[in-house]
């Protein structure tokens, strides 16, 4: 039961999240708000570093990359320890396709709080806390 709530909670989430950044930019295909939310998440990965965590080529990786850019939600910087590498970093245009899944969250917690006492919340930021930590250590 808790596997098959958490699961769909999980779901729910980045359902939510492709589908309005999708929605929002209307030019983006779910793989490339896919690829942008992997390279946010990854911070400023280069590009090596994003085709090996994306588990492509670097020339694939180099198009898909390219293509994001032409769109206005990367840049490539130069990478100041290696100057043959590039960083990428994600545009104000991205980010404001972002905030709108932070405003989900926000509604979603804030039903939450609003709904159950303080110390059901309390309870459960522990429990989130406890699984972040667990997630982090790779059990």
């Amino acid at each position: 039961m808790l596997t098959q709530e958490f699961q769909s909670v999980y779901n729910i989430f980045k359902m939510s999240f492709y589908a309005s950044m999708c929605a929002t930019s209307k030019e983006l295909a779910m793989q490339e708000a896919f690829s942008l939310d992997v390279i946010y998440m990854l911070g400023t990965p280069t590009i090596l570093e994003y085709a090996s965590y994306m588990g492509i080529s670097q020339p694939n990786a180099t198009y898909k990359i390219n293509q994001l850019i032409e769109k206005g939600y990367l840049t490539k910087e130069v990478s100041q320890e290696d100057k043959r590498a590039y960083h990428l970093a994600v545009t104000p245009k991205f980010l404001a396709c972002y905030r709108d899944n932070d405003r989900y969250i926000k509604k979603i917690l804030g039903d939450i709080e609003t709904t159950f006492e303080p110390e059901e919340v309390a309870l459960l930021t522990k429990m989130l806390k406890t699984v972040k930590e667990n997630m982090l250590k790779g059990d």
